[in-house]
């Protein structure tokens, strides 16, 4: 009986120890997708800057004075980001939330 005891203790360790590593993996596997999705992100960003200062100043030369294009550029801004509050919970959080919890899980589904 004694024996069997002992069994399920050092069972029940290793299951425990097997957890923590589960954990840790799937710990370090997110940490690593959100320094590499957050260097693309800056990186788009950063691109994106860049075309929105040239656009402005193109504008700005088309208009002729020198704050029209890059007003007309934060129009287009402050209007898209009023789209995207009005239609974040629908098209934005919930896709995110679903991608997410799909990278979490992945390594579990091909094991």
């Amino acid at each position: 009986m004694e024996e069997l005891i002992e069994k399920i203790k050092e069972h029940l360790n290793t299951r425990m120890k097997l957890a923590k590593l589960t954990l840790v993996e799937k710990g370090v596997l997110l940490f690593a997708n959100l320094i590499t999705d957050g260097l693309v992100i800056i990186f788009i960003v950063l691109a994106f800057l860049f075309v929105s200062l040239a656009f402005g100043f193109y504008l700005s030369e088309l208009l002729g004075n020198s704050y029209g294009g890059f007003f007309l550029v934060s129009l287009f801004y402050f209007l898209m980001a009023v789209l995207v509050y009005a239609t974040k919970d629908k098209y934005l959080e919930k896709p995110i939330i679903n991608n997410m919890i799909k990278k979490i899980f992945k390594k579990q589904e091909e094991e």
